[in-house]
């Protein structure tokens, strides 16, 4: 009996069990590559906390090309975790700039930006006298930010001019946060307002949270129409997870040949799958071709069904959706300043604009089914859906589990 349980159950799973999405065949995040390879050049040295490596598209090889630079996060001083994303940058079309800010896990903070911005100045001189390069278009320049390369992305973003790094277009912000109290500035409020930005953050970022992340998204004044804050759900984990490791896809192809303990973890952690192609890879394919060219904008921003969608399963199901901030109702024009908590309906954890001493969850019986205090956030993944009362220091409201 007990084996025709488990058989009975081992079944279920098996029949249950659906495909997550393949990467689209073309649009942002798509596999409608332009160019068949791609030449890398690694310009760093084990004895220095900076340097770069420089990927660029062939076969065939353009003239001129976009440029994106991308900030690794910490302690992954080695494109190879992220190589399947250079990839697909570069045969769509980009150059892309890698540049090396720590020389290894000891590297002081302060001289994270700083090491990164002399790579990138080093890799412009390259691409820029080197007559054997792709020329690089000055006039359509993105930056990309994981973990602390976020928070270098914006340190970069507000302050160009003063490092004399070529001043950026566009800026997306993955996972960003410090994890430390320095390195990062005290505010970015007078960051130039003309940019278009994405900042997306994982549901379950256990690593650095969101802290950072909401701060770049209501402390600047760029204009809503531009900018967006995005959070990313887990849909039947381990299938597709929602951490702080998800920008990481890994190809040994583009392995800069450093070896540590962060970036053994970081091909161990690594996995290429729908969330980078619907999440990460689509938004930025989007943000750089609505920033250069116009197109693609509702795949970047507005809080459309395209820039939503993360695909569907092999059963027609689609995947949790990303949430997106502001709402395309104006209702919500900061991630802060919705009813003290945010967001509503929820699937997974309630985050609130600052810390609550004492909160209840309660059913339309009046039972309460979750209590916490002292807290910024509370999961309620646990619960079943349905519409709850969620009373926070005594002021209830009406919140929605999906």
């Amino acid at each position: 009996m007990k084996f025709i349980s488990f058989l009975s159950i081992v079944l279920c799973i098996n029949i249950n069990a659906q495909a997550p999405p393949s990467q689209p065949l073309t649009g942002p995040g798509g596999s409608d590559y332009t160019h068949g390879s791609v030449i890398q050049t690694n310009s760093t040295s084990l004895f220095s906390g900076d340097g770069y490596w420089l990927f660029e598209p062939d076969s065939p090889k353009p003239d001129s090309a976009d440029v994106v630079i991308f900030n690794h996060g910490w302690g992954v001083y080695n494109p190879g975790p992220y190589g399947q994303w250079i990839e697909h940058l570069v045969r769509k079309g980009n150059v892309v700039i890698f540049p090396k800010y720590q020389q290894n896990d000891g590297t002081f903070f302060a001289n994270y930006t700083p090491n990164a911005v002399t790579g990138i100045i080093d890799a412009f001189d390259e691409l820029q006298t080197n007559v054997n390069r792709v020329k690089p278009r000055m006039n359509h320049i993105a930056i990309i930010g994981h973990s602390f390369g976020g928070v270098i992305t914006s340190n970069i973003a507000i302050e160009y001019s003063a490092y004399g790094v070529p001043k950026p277009d566009c800026f997306m912000l993955c996972e960003p946060g410090p994890g430390t109290s320095v390195g990062h500035l005290s505010t970015y409020s007078n960051m130039d307002t003309d940019y278009k930005s994405l900042i997306v953050v994982g549901d379950d970022d256990i690593i650095v949270g969101d802290t950072f992340g909401k701060m770049i998204f209501d402390s600047t004044n760029i204009s809503t129409a531009q900018k967006n804050y995005i959070i990313q759900y887990a849909d039947s984990p381990p299938i597709l997870e929602a951490t702080h490791n998800e920008p990481l896809a890994a190809n040994s192809a583009y392995d800069g040949g450093t070896v540590a303990t962060v970036i053994t973890a970081a091909y161990v952690a690594s996995k290429e799958d729908a969330v980078d192609f619907y999440c990460y890879w689509k938004l930025a394919d989007a943000l750089l071709s609505c920033t250069f060219y116009g197109i693609d904008c509702e795949y970047a921003f507005g809080d459309t069904p395209q820039q939503r969608f993360m695909g569907s399963w092999s059963d027609g199901t689609s995947v949790t959706e990303l949430e997106v901030f502001p709402k395309v109702t104006g209702i919500e024009e900061s991630v802060f300043t919705s009813n003290s908590f945010y967001p509503n309906p929820v699937r997974s954890t309630i985050h609130f604009e600052k810390e609550v001493v004492d909160v209840k969850l309660m059913d339309l019986e009046g039972k309460v089914v979750l209590t916490a205090e002292n807290t910024r956030q509370i999961n309620v993944s646990n619960l079943s859906k349905g519409v709850y009362i969620i009373n926070i220091e005594n002021t209830f409201q009406k919140l929605i589990i999906q």
